[in-house]
């Protein structure tokens, strides 16, 4: 899906959902809160077939949306019925029709030889209700539905139709929205979901080849922030760098899913499931964030093109990372890091390239977890610094790095370890092309020599390859006890690299 369909789902997601989160404490107020909110389509992009009070019932029809793409790919939808409805309490209730159709339509590009293509939507959800309560300018509301869902109705391509299937739903959502205005505008929203369910089906048809994804995950919880200027469509360019932020994430508990395959070789299909998930994520014009977890991951599948059944888990998978965004007095933080525990793999997996099971099948780690601060000398988000930032010899610079965490174990050996580096970006010279680093980490090797005699026995590793590791492992370690050593390399201020108290440059 090409960035301007995201945006158009997206858009389309926001005018249904986002924008009750605004709503005030009559209908008229909850509408011209809803229009003022959707200004972020311009005055061009966004119709209103008719608007009538009547008894405290305000009714909008056709309601829709027209926005289009610097490609020529345009998005439109078309809300059939809109009504508020005035409690009598101080609160509104909010329904709205069952079925919100979006057609996104992509031109035809010569220069990557891609077809024109017409792609038809529909957001359906039943027994939706908001109640929206509270002052103006301080607004909550109470969500509750039985269904909510995007579905693909139809994708074509070049005239003709493709066959395609995709749903994306929530059942039994439950949650609340609130909202104030003030200098900025936030939302923030708790809602979660009993289930939610996951559909792609799809059919090459010019080689056949077919993809199907189904499956289901239990307990979705989900809770965000969204600050946003007061009007953003007066400079979208601008809007990140005029206050525009997110953070949030989600939990789930249970995913189950199934999948299926079929090329030229034939058919592959399995199943994959996890225990549970997580993430977590922050945006703004100063830095970007991510953390995604899962843990219990479990992987079945046979395939025509291979003998044997592929069976793997994982006790615990994660990443992350965090960056900053813009210029900053003093260093910022920034992080990466892969979390991979208990990976196993089926015996008939192993036998491939250890038929003689020399190796140990213990489960494997790898978990590599940095952080540091960093110094950015643009504001990436700030579209009037792009160009200089583009040829910019170096758009920023690490300052430190610290090693939390290395742990990578396989075949019975492990090394682990942790250590810090400040770095000099003024000194280019004392390690030419790149700045001077002054610190040290400190590794345990454990089982490593056993590996490396395992794996010269199976021909995985030559001789001089061996000779080489050995030669290594003697000059930056130290024996502490059987098949266990250390290493400790330290880069002094002097620029000197010592290796377990001997410089080695």
């Amino acid at each position: 899906m090409t960035a301007f369909k995201l945006k158009a789902a997206v858009s389309a997601m926001a005018l249904l959902v986002a924008g009750p989160a605004l709503a005030d404490v009559t209908a008229q107020q909850v509408w011209d809160d809803w229009k003022a909110q959707m200004a972020i389509y311009g005055e061009s992009g966004l119709t209103i077939g008719s608007e009538t009070y009547e008894g405290g019932v305000l009714t909008v029809t056709d309601l829709g949306f027209d926005v289009a793409g610097e490609d020529g790919s345009t998005a439109t939808g078309n809300l059939p019925e809109l009504v508020l409805t005035e409690n009598g309490d101080g609160t509104v209730t909010v329904t709205m029709s069952e079925e919100y159709p979006i057609s996104i339509s992509t031109p035809a590009d010569p220069d990557t030889g891609s077809e024109a293509s017409e792609v038809a939507l529909a957001l359906r959800q039943s027994g939706l209700e908001m109640t929206v309560s509270g002052d103006p300018g301080a607004l909550t509301y109470d969500l509750s539905a039985a269904r909510y869902a995007v579905e693909l109705d139809s994708v074509t391509e070049a005239g003709a139709e493709m066959p395609a299937e995709a749903l994306f739903a929530f059942n039994d959502i439950a949650g609340s929205y609130t909202s104030t205005a003030g200098a900025m505008r936030e939302v923030a929203y708790d809602l979660g979901a009993a289930s939610m369910d996951l559909l792609l089906d799809v059919t090459n048809p010019e080689d056949s080849s077919h993809l199907m994804v189904s499956g289901k995950v239990t307990d979705v919880a989900t809770q965000a922030t969204v600050t946003m200027p007061l009007d953003p469509a007066a400079d979208p360019e601008m809007m990140m760098m005029n206050g525009f932020a997110m953070e949030g994430g989600y939990t789930t508990g249970g995913g189950q899913y199934i999948f299926e395959f079929t090329d030229a070789s034939g058919p592959t299909n399995g199943t994959f499931s996890t225990e549970t998930g997580a993430l977590d994520f922050q945006f703004s014009k100063d830095s970007v964030a991510y953390n995604g977890s899962a843990t219990g991951v479990a992987l079945n599948a046979t395939s025509a093109a291979m003998p044997i059944p592929i069976e793997a888990s994982i006790g615990e998978y994660g990443v992350n990372f965090a960056m900053p965004l813009s210029q900053t007095e003093a260093p910022a933080p920034w992080a990466l890091g892969l979390n991979l525990r208990e990976l196993s793999l089926n015996e008939e997996i192993w036998a491939i390239f250890d038929p003689q099971a020399l190796l140990s099948h213990d489960p494997a780690t790898v978990t590599v977890d940095l952080s540091g601060t960093a110094t950015l000398l643009f504001d990436v988000m700030d579209p009037a610094q792009a160009e200089a930032m583009g040829s910019a010899p170096m758009p920023g610079q690490v300052n430190s790095v610290d090693i939390n965490e290395v742990n990578v174990a396989f075949g019975g050996a492990s090394v682990t370890g942790t250590g810090s580096f400040t770095l000099d970006n003024d000194d280019m010279t004392t390690f030419p092309g790149m700045p001077k680093p002054t610190g040290a980490v400190d590794l345990q090797l454990n089982g490593v020599n056993k590996l490396i005699d395992t794996l010269a026995t199976m021909g995985l590793l030559p001789d001089d390859q061996v000779m080489g590791a050995r030669m290594m492992l003697g000059m930056f370690a130290t024996p502490v006890g059987d098949d266990q050593l250390t290493s400790r390399i330290e880069v002094t201020e002097d620029g000197q690299v010592i290796a377990n108290g001997q410089r080695i440059q």
